[in-house]
């Protein structure tokens, strides 16, 4: 679309930059609570400085990725970054202007919204963890490229935390790349984030086949796919014009909100033993390999690459047989891992299945919904895994889990309208038993709606009882300011 082709003017040292991707192995999520508006607004002022834009982001990650090119890396170039983002009620004790006019999804939380997104049951929010059972009115986000040095942020944020009228939540929360020969893959063992767009005028994907998205759709203040300007009124959506669920309209957020975005964040725990026992069980009653299974409930194999023909992939390969980049490892490569599509050859999903997890979150051009569609409610996932290694042999937790246990991911996403991102993409897609298709099942991954979930592997029809391997135990919804925004935050605050 036209809107999407040209880049507008857009000022990375503005931007904070988780926007383009810490891309570090160690991150801590620190959430604070304000006494009142006085102690919030010398928080802010004494952090601000120390929060990474967009422009030291990209410059740094462009110059770790030559060194690392070249064959240097960690210890030769590190870095460590801090961004902030403020809940609805921690922009209410800072007194922020035009608040009445902020989204609903926003205003109300998430754990108001557990009936829209589908956390319930075990995922329902009176059983989150600690801080997501208290008022959060903050979270700071540190991430470095070594545990001392991360340990090392956290000290400074602890001498402007103790400042009065600021209170830190307890426990923060730790994210931690996995080890070698996991570095890069999320608990279940599947190679994670590799389908992220670009952002017109502030990022580009290395990866071909990967679109650039319309700036609009992340930041406010930049025209989105359709056209129109993120953060402007727009009336509720038409009958005949795209939309999702009971949309209302919305008034114009605040000017101080342009180069801001939505951060969504949850705390994802994962079943390993649950979700590693279910694939050999139900691989044996289907006569499958069950690292084919999972790849099925997935859309990808766990090396990441693509049960999809790639372009250029030789034509005799059948991507579904057994992991292609064993015989073909550039199939992994930024040429090649996401240079693929469901539509038109694999419409009846007998390579992916139109329930897998890829494939609803991310229906390429696949019609329902059609690559414009599908290309309005991107996010950008920004997340890290929590939580210790799994030991082969481990048995399925229930109710109770121990902190030996408690793995997952720390999932983290960024759009410009939590309504039309994460939202449509968990209620619309993710816990829809009937899309794209009637009857395809829901997503067998981050569902959580109904416990069990039904499954189509298609083409066969075979429907699977998906039993609940990931469980919500905490989460908020933020808003991540600009850099002047804050320091504007503070002024009007402190007049």
């Amino acid at each position: 679309m036209s809107s999407a082709a040209t880049p507008p003017h857009l000022d990375p040292y503005n931007v904070q930059g988780n926007l383009v991707g810490f891309n570090k192995d160690h991150q801590r999520f620190v959430f604070v609570a304000f006494a009142d508006r006085s102690g919030g607004q010398k928080f802010l002022a004494a952090l601000e400085p120390e929060l990474a834009s967009a422009w030291e982001v990209r410059h740094f990650n462009a110059l770790f990725k030559e060194i690392h090119r070249r064959g240097g890396g960690l210890g030769i170039v590190e870095s460590a970054w801090a961004n902030l983002a403020l809940t609805f009620h921690g922009l209410q004790v800072l007194e922020a202007s035009g608040l009445q006019d902020f989204p609903e999804p926003f205003k109300s939380g998430m754990a108001a919204r557990a009936e829209v997104i589908g956390d319930k049951d075990t995922s329902a929010p009176a059983g989150w963890v600690a801080p997501f059972n208290q008022q959060i009115d903050a979270v700071v986000i540190l991430a470095a490229d070594t545990p001392e040095d991360l340990d090392a942020g956290y000290v400074r944020l602890r001498t402007k935390i103790e400042s009065p009228g600021v209170v830190e939540l307890s426990p923060t929360l730790d994210g931690n790349v996995r080890p070698e020969p996991n570095r890069g893959h999320e608990h279940f063992g599947f190679k994670d984030g590799i389908s992220q767009p670009g952002i017109v005028g502030l990022t580009q994907s290395s990866k071909h086949g990967q679109d650039q998205i319309a700036t609009g759709e992340f930041l406010i203040g930049y025209p989105d796919q359709d056209g129109r300007t993120s953060g402007d009124g727009q009336p509720a959506p038409g009958p005949n014009e795209p939309g999702y669920p009971n949309q209302p309209a919305t008034p114009a957020l605040p000017p101080w909100t342009k180069d801001g975005s939505f951060l969504v964040l949850r705390r994802l725990r994962q079943n390993v033993a649950a979700f590693n026992e279910f694939l050999e069980q139900e691989a044996a009653v289907l006569g499958i390999d069950d690292g084919l299974l999972g790849a099925k409930l997935v859309g990808r194999w766990r090396s990441g690459a693509p049960l999809e023909r790639t372009r250029h992939a030789p034509k005799n390969l059948d991507p579904a047989a057994a992991d292609p980049s064993i015989a073909h490892p550039s199939i992994l490569s930024d040429h090649h891992i996401n240079d693929f599509d469901y539509a038109p050859d694999d419409e009846d999903g007998h390579l992916v299945p139109r329930a897998a997890h890829v494939r609803k979150v991310n229906p390429r051009s696949e019609t329902p919904p059609g690559k414009d569609e599908s290309n309005r409610h991107r996010i950008l996932r920004r997340g890290i895994p929590y939580g210790p290694e799994f030991i082969p042999g481990e048995p399925p937790y229930g109710l109770s889990v121990s902190a030996e246990q408690d793995r997952g991911l720390i999932f983290v996403c960024f759009q410009s309208s939590i309504a039309r991102g994460f939202e449509f993409v968990q209620q619309s897609w993710a816990n829809q038993e009937d899309f794209p298709q009637a009857a395809d099942g829901r997503d067998p991954i981050i569902s959580q709606d109904v416990d069990p979930r039904d499954f189509n592997l298609t083409p066969q029809n075979v429907h699977l009882a998906i039993a609940r391997w990931v469980t919500t135990t905490g989460g908020e919804y933020f808003f991540l300011p600009s850099l002047k925004a804050i320091r504007q935050i503070v002024t009007s605050a402190s007049s």
